[in-house]
């Protein structure tokens, strides 16, 4: 038997969500908003405390965030690199 509760299926619009709250992330880490530390250490704050909690879906959300927002987005830093080096002001 197994004792581990089955893996939550999210809907499109909890996914849309996390995916727009992934984005926003990223774009205050490249601003220096937040850094990778911090994302780590509040996701993984609320993924501890919704485990817990007996709240499975939402640790399992947590866990998502935090592993899909301090990953490397090598196309939009490779763009981005490319961008500010096309003119003299650094800015296209």
């Amino acid at each position: 038997m197994n004792d581990e509760p089955p893996m939550p299926v999210f809907t499109g619009a909890e996914l849309a969500l996390a995916d727009t709250l992934i984005l926003l992330m990223k774009v205050m880490s490249m601003h220096g908003v937040i850094d990778r530390a911090g994302i780590l250490t509040v996701f993984n704050d609320l993924e501890n405390r919704y485990r817990a909690q007996n709240l499975a879906g939402a640790a399992v959300m947590a866990d998502y965030l935090r592993q899909h927002t301090t990953e490397a987005d090598r196309g939009t830093l490779v763009r981005t690199h490319g961008v500010f080096d096309e003119s003299p002001g650094g800015l296209a």
